[in-house]
């Protein structure tokens, strides 16, 4: 019986999945901003969804500032040389789902999963800076609320505020977290 569970669980919830959006976005958050790609399992319900993303974080130290030069080339001042790249899983569930006009659905929101982070030297030039990066392992997650706008082309405009967890095993660039507040802009089109 616990094999049958195990086998054909999954299968019963996966198969009432009908619609499936893919996407990028933008992140703009108090530690560092980023893209990512996104992709999303409508339940067949409308009341929750499956959600899997990679983001990649150009991260910012906190006295981190772009200064001009005499000749007026931007040069950036205190920047550290640190990269993160999460791959989360989560969902979001749809409290009012039915309720409310069907191109507007609000949600709540949770995602987790493993984090890449790679930290460069901070002096030299790029090359020289990620010739030889540390690299480590970490566990982090989001939670936060959100809105999702449906268009009628299949398309859909989602728009996420909330809390970023990203702890790191060891200190990277004199921190050991760049946890903070996150807004996350996602441009989707449903799977044809």
């Amino acid at each position: 019986m616990i094999r049958f569970i195990f086998i054909f669980f999954p299968l019963l919830l996966f198969g009432q999945f009908d619609h499936v959006l893919t996407g990028i976005g933008l992140d703009i958050g108090s530690s560092g901003s980023g893209i990512f790609v996104t992709r999303q399992y409508m339940h067949a319900s409308d009341k929750f969804s499956l959600n899997g993303e990679w983001r990649f974080y150009d991260m910012k130290a906190d006295e981190e500032m772009v200064v001009y030069n005499y000749w007026g080339e931007p040069v950036n001042i205190g920047g550290i040389s640190l990269v993160m790249m999460p791959i989360f899983f989560g969902g979001n569930y749809y409290p009012f789902a039915g309720e409310i006009a069907n191109n507007f659905s609000p949600f709540i929101t949770f995602r987790g999963g493993p984090i890449y982070t790679l930290d460069g030297d901070e002096t030299g030039s790029f090359s020289e800076r990620w010739s030889n990066p540390k690299s480590q392992w970490s566990v982090g997650g989001f939670i936060g609320v959100g809105i999702d706008f449906k268009w009628v082309s299949q398309s859909m405009v989602t728009l996420m505020v909330g809390g970023e967890i990203l702890p790191l095993r060891e200190a990277a660039d004199t921190k050991k977290d760049y946890s903070g507040l996150l807004i996350h802009i996602a441009f989707s089109r449903q799977k044809r």
